[in-house]
Protein backbone atom coordinates (compact mmCIF):
# COMPACT_ATOMS: atom_id res chain seq x y z
CA UNK A 1 0.00 0.00 0.00
CA UNK A 2 1.48 3.30 -1.33
CA UNK A 3 0.84 6.84 0.85
CA UNK A 4 2.98 8.75 -1.01
CA UNK A 5 1.03 11.10 -2.69
CA UNK A 6 -1.46 11.19 0.42
CA UNK A 7 -1.62 15.11 1.29
CA UNK A 8 -4.06 16.99 3.83
CA UNK A 9 -2.53 20.64 2.27
CA UNK A 10 -2.89 23.71 3.26
CA UNK A 11 -5.12 24.51 6.26
CA UNK A 12 -6.29 27.81 7.69
CA UNK A 13 -6.41 28.48 11.56
CA UNK A 14 -10.13 29.83 12.30
CA UNK A 15 -9.92 31.48 16.14
CA UNK A 16 -12.31 30.76 18.88
CA UNK A 17 -15.15 33.37 19.09
CA UNK A 18 -18.75 34.14 19.14
CA UNK A 19 -21.33 34.74 15.68
CA UNK A 20 -24.89 35.04 14.72
CA UNK A 21 -25.42 32.13 12.80
CA UNK A 22 -28.32 31.66 10.45
CA UNK A 23 -30.73 34.58 8.86
CA UNK A 24 -34.36 35.57 8.54
CA UNK A 25 -34.29 34.62 4.88
CA UNK A 26 -35.52 31.32 4.57
CA UNK A 27 -36.83 28.96 7.25
CA UNK A 28 -34.21 26.20 7.62
CA UNK A 29 -31.84 29.13 8.91
CA UNK A 30 -33.50 30.42 11.42
CA UNK A 31 -33.84 31.38 13.95
CA UNK A 32 -30.61 33.49 13.95
CA UNK A 33 -28.80 33.34 16.74
CA UNK A 34 -25.66 33.97 18.40
CA UNK A 35 -22.92 30.72 18.70
CA UNK A 36 -19.72 30.52 20.56
CA UNK A 37 -17.23 28.15 18.89
CA UNK A 38 -13.42 27.06 20.04
CA UNK A 39 -10.45 27.11 17.39
CA UNK A 40 -10.19 24.74 14.62
CA UNK A 41 -8.15 24.60 11.29
CA UNK A 42 -10.05 23.99 8.41
CA UNK A 43 -8.65 23.57 4.78
CA UNK A 44 -8.09 26.01 2.58
CA UNK A 45 -9.60 24.73 -0.59
CA UNK A 46 -12.23 21.39 -0.53
CA UNK A 47 -10.33 18.17 -1.04
CA UNK A 48 -9.06 17.62 -4.59
CA UNK A 49 -8.97 14.84 -7.45
CA UNK A 50 -5.58 14.56 -6.52
CA UNK A 51 -5.84 14.31 -2.42
CA UNK A 52 -8.32 11.67 -2.80
CA UNK A 53 -6.94 9.66 -5.93
CA UNK A 54 -3.99 9.00 -2.86
CA UNK A 55 -7.01 7.43 -1.06
CA UNK A 56 -8.12 4.91 -4.00
CA UNK A 57 -4.19 4.08 -5.17
CA UNK A 58 -3.51 3.07 -1.73
CA UNK A 59 -6.36 0.48 -1.77
CA UNK A 60 -7.29 1.78 1.64
CA UNK A 61 -10.97 2.27 0.31
CA UNK A 62 -11.05 -1.38 0.38
CA UNK A 63 -10.48 -2.16 4.24
CA UNK A 64 -13.38 -1.70 7.13
CA UNK A 65 -11.38 0.18 9.52
CA UNK A 66 -11.74 3.40 7.62
CA UNK A 67 -15.86 2.80 7.19
CA UNK A 68 -18.52 3.78 9.38
CA UNK A 69 -20.60 0.63 9.78
CA UNK A 70 -23.32 2.76 7.80
CA UNK A 71 -20.83 3.28 5.39
CA UNK A 72 -19.84 -0.15 4.91
CA UNK A 73 -22.66 -1.23 4.43
CA UNK A 74 -23.42 1.02 1.48
CA UNK A 75 -19.88 0.11 0.10
CA UNK A 76 -20.70 -3.13 -0.19
CA UNK A 77 -23.87 -2.92 -1.80
CA UNK A 78 -26.61 -3.23 1.47
CA UNK A 79 -27.76 -0.01 1.71
CA UNK A 80 -29.78 2.30 -0.79
CA UNK A 81 -27.33 3.45 -3.73
CA UNK A 82 -29.52 6.01 -4.97
CA UNK A 83 -28.97 4.81 -8.82
CA UNK A 84 -24.89 4.12 -7.85
CA UNK A 85 -23.49 1.45 -9.62
CA UNK A 86 -19.52 1.67 -8.96
CA UNK A 87 -19.09 2.35 -5.32
CA UNK A 88 -15.50 1.97 -5.16
CA UNK A 89 -14.96 4.98 -6.91
CA UNK A 90 -16.55 8.76 -7.02
CA UNK A 91 -19.25 8.93 -9.41
CA UNK A 92 -18.13 10.22 -13.08
CA UNK A 93 -14.49 9.38 -11.82
CA UNK A 94 -12.86 8.76 -15.51
CA UNK A 95 -13.21 11.95 -16.10
CA UNK A 96 -12.82 13.41 -12.82
CA UNK A 97 -9.39 12.01 -12.59
CA UNK A 98 -7.90 14.17 -16.04
CA UNK A 99 -8.58 17.21 -13.97
CA UNK A 100 -6.64 16.66 -10.70
CA UNK A 101 -6.64 19.95 -9.60
CA UNK A 102 -10.34 20.23 -9.38
CA UNK A 103 -12.55 19.56 -6.56
CA UNK A 104 -13.47 16.05 -6.08
CA UNK A 105 -17.17 15.71 -6.31
CA UNK A 106 -19.83 12.62 -6.83
CA UNK A 107 -18.83 11.48 -3.03
CA UNK A 108 -21.33 10.63 -0.81
CA UNK A 109 -21.00 11.43 2.96
CA UNK A 110 -19.72 7.94 3.94
CA UNK A 111 -16.88 8.17 1.33
CA UNK A 112 -15.72 11.73 2.72
CA UNK A 113 -15.82 9.74 6.28
CA UNK A 114 -13.61 6.80 5.04
CA UNK A 115 -11.40 9.34 3.67
CA UNK A 116 -10.78 11.71 6.61
CA UNK A 117 -10.19 8.40 8.56
CA UNK A 118 -7.57 7.43 6.28
CA UNK A 119 -5.59 10.75 6.12
CA UNK A 120 -5.78 11.43 9.54
CA UNK A 121 -4.09 8.00 10.18
CA UNK A 122 -1.45 8.55 7.77
CA UNK A 123 -0.59 12.17 8.71
CA UNK A 124 -0.95 11.14 12.13
CA UNK A 125 -3.41 13.95 13.44
CA UNK A 126 -7.36 14.27 13.49
CA UNK A 127 -9.06 14.53 10.40
CA UNK A 128 -13.07 15.02 10.43
CA UNK A 129 -15.70 17.11 8.36
CA UNK A 130 -16.92 20.22 10.06
CA UNK A 131 -19.68 20.76 11.51
CA UNK A 132 -22.37 22.96 10.25
CA UNK A 133 -21.25 25.80 12.88
CA UNK A 134 -17.61 25.72 11.84
CA UNK A 135 -18.24 25.71 8.20
CA UNK A 136 -20.33 28.29 8.93
CA UNK A 137 -18.33 30.65 10.64
CA UNK A 138 -15.30 30.15 8.52
CA UNK A 139 -17.26 31.20 5.98
CA UNK A 140 -18.61 34.28 7.14
CA UNK A 141 -16.81 35.21 9.99
CA UNK A 142 -18.12 37.07 13.07
CA UNK A 143 -20.03 39.97 11.41
CA UNK A 144 -22.65 38.11 9.73
CA UNK A 145 -21.64 38.57 6.45
CA UNK A 146 -23.75 36.90 3.73
CA UNK A 147 -21.38 35.66 1.13
CA UNK A 148 -17.55 35.13 2.16
CA UNK A 149 -16.21 38.32 0.59
CA UNK A 150 -18.53 40.73 2.22
CA UNK A 151 -22.09 41.78 1.85
CA UNK A 152 -23.17 42.23 -1.65
CA UNK A 153 -22.69 39.14 -4.47
CA UNK A 154 -20.09 39.45 -7.37
CA UNK A 155 -20.87 36.94 -10.06
CA UNK A 156 -17.16 37.58 -11.10
CA UNK A 157 -15.75 36.36 -7.77
CA UNK A 158 -17.26 32.80 -7.93
CA UNK A 159 -18.30 29.65 -9.80
CA UNK A 160 -22.19 30.01 -9.78
CA UNK A 161 -24.61 29.50 -12.11
CA UNK A 162 -24.59 32.88 -12.89
CA UNK A 163 -21.18 33.00 -13.91
CA UNK A 164 -21.99 29.90 -16.87
CA UNK A 165 -19.20 27.82 -16.42
CA UNK A 166 -21.84 24.65 -15.45
CA UNK A 167 -18.58 23.00 -14.14
CA UNK A 168 -16.26 22.91 -11.46
CA UNK A 169 -13.05 24.89 -12.20
CA UNK A 170 -9.56 23.97 -10.17
CA UNK A 171 -9.70 24.56 -6.27
CA UNK A 172 -8.87 28.67 -5.37
CA UNK A 173 -8.37 29.40 -8.95
CA UNK A 174 -11.28 31.96 -7.88
CA UNK A 175 -9.11 33.43 -5.17
CA UNK A 176 -11.87 36.30 -4.93
CA UNK A 177 -14.28 34.02 -3.39
CA UNK A 178 -12.88 34.11 0.05
CA UNK A 179 -13.71 34.25 3.85
CA UNK A 180 -12.22 36.68 6.18
CA UNK A 181 -10.18 33.80 7.31
CA UNK A 182 -8.46 32.84 4.34
CA UNK A 183 -10.71 29.87 3.53
CA UNK A 184 -11.65 29.62 -0.67
CA UNK A 185 -14.25 28.02 -2.22
CA UNK A 186 -16.97 28.57 0.08
CA UNK A 187 -19.57 30.47 -2.03
CA UNK A 188 -19.12 28.31 -5.09
CA UNK A 189 -17.83 25.99 -7.31
CA UNK A 190 -18.77 22.30 -5.17
CA UNK A 191 -21.41 22.36 -1.87
CA UNK A 192 -19.80 20.38 0.74
CA UNK A 193 -21.04 17.53 3.19
CA UNK A 194 -20.67 18.34 7.01
CA UNK A 195 -20.96 15.89 9.90
CA UNK A 196 -24.08 17.59 11.25
CA UNK A 197 -27.55 16.07 11.02
CA UNK A 198 -30.68 17.59 9.13
CA UNK A 199 -33.76 18.00 10.98
CA UNK A 200 -36.61 18.38 8.27
CA UNK A 201 -38.92 21.09 8.92
CA UNK A 202 -42.39 20.70 10.10
CA UNK A 203 -44.14 19.38 6.46
CA UNK A 204 -40.66 19.56 4.64
CA UNK A 205 -40.58 16.72 2.24
CA UNK A 206 -37.60 14.56 1.92
CA UNK A 207 -36.36 10.81 1.75
CA UNK A 208 -36.31 8.53 3.97
CA UNK A 209 -34.26 7.61 6.13
CA UNK A 210 -31.28 10.00 8.16
CA UNK A 211 -30.08 13.25 6.63
CA UNK A 212 -27.01 14.77 6.56
CA UNK A 213 -26.31 19.04 6.54
CA UNK A 214 -24.36 20.18 3.24
CA UNK A 215 -23.03 23.81 3.29
CA UNK A 216 -22.06 26.32 0.32
CA UNK A 217 -23.00 27.08 -2.90
CA UNK A 218 -21.52 25.22 -6.53
CA UNK A 219 -21.35 25.87 -10.02
CA UNK A 220 -25.23 24.35 -10.33
CA UNK A 221 -26.12 26.81 -7.37
CA UNK A 222 -27.80 30.31 -7.96
CA UNK A 223 -26.50 33.22 -5.45
CA UNK A 224 -29.54 32.46 -2.85
CA UNK A 225 -28.31 29.31 -3.05
CA UNK A 226 -24.54 30.23 -2.18
CA UNK A 227 -24.75 32.13 0.75
CA UNK A 228 -23.00 31.45 3.95
CA UNK A 229 -26.42 30.72 5.93
CA UNK A 230 -27.83 28.46 3.55
CA UNK A 231 -28.63 24.96 4.49
CA UNK A 232 -29.59 21.61 2.52
CA UNK A 233 -30.72 18.32 4.00
CA UNK A 234 -29.48 14.97 1.88
CA UNK A 235 -29.32 11.30 2.58
CA UNK A 236 -25.57 10.40 3.21
CA UNK A 237 -25.68 7.92 0.40
CA UNK A 238 -26.32 10.93 -1.93
CA UNK A 239 -24.43 11.75 -4.83
CA UNK A 240 -24.05 14.75 -6.94
CA UNK A 241 -21.59 16.23 -9.73
CA UNK A 242 -21.80 19.47 -7.71
CA UNK A 243 -21.34 17.81 -3.51
CA UNK A 244 -17.72 17.71 -2.67
CA UNK A 245 -16.33 18.24 0.90
CA UNK A 246 -13.36 20.03 3.36
CA UNK A 247 -11.62 18.41 6.05
CA UNK A 248 -10.83 19.71 9.77
CA UNK A 249 -7.69 19.18 11.30
CA UNK A 250 -6.85 18.99 14.71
Amino acid sequence: MTTTNASIGLTKRIPSGFFRMGSRFHAREMPSRIMQIAEFHIAHVPVTVSQYEAFLESEAIKEKRWWSDEGWEWLNGRADGWGRKERNAPDGWKLQSKKPAHPVTGVTAYEAEAYCAWIGSVKKKSVRLPTEVEWEYAARGDDGRPFPWGEDFAARLVNTLEGEISATVEAASMPGDSSPFGVVDMCGNVQQWTASAYDPLPGERVPPGPLRVARGGSFNDTVFGSRTSYRRGYPPGFFYPFLGFRIVVG
